[in-house]
């Protein structure tokens, strides 16, 4: 089949390497995927301030 130099590449060999190529595809996806969401992602406190503020807008509302 191949000359000496060339090494046999094994079954086995060639599914560990192709496993890691597509863990390290997914990875990639995975990071570029989720680090925008994570960058404009509102941080908790002001959240917790906004959802304060709707409510008590509401109870006066409900209350006139």
């Amino acid at each position: 089949m191949g000359t000496s130099d060339q090494e046999y590449e094994t079954p086995k060999r060639r599914t560990a390497l192709l496993l890691i190529a597509f863990v390290l595809l997914v990875g990639i996806g995975v990071v570029t995927v989720l680090q925008p969401e994570v960058e404009d992602e509102p941080s908790e406190d002001p959240a917790g301030e906004i959802e304060t503020s709707e409510a008590q807008g509401a109870d006066k509302t409900l209350q006139e």
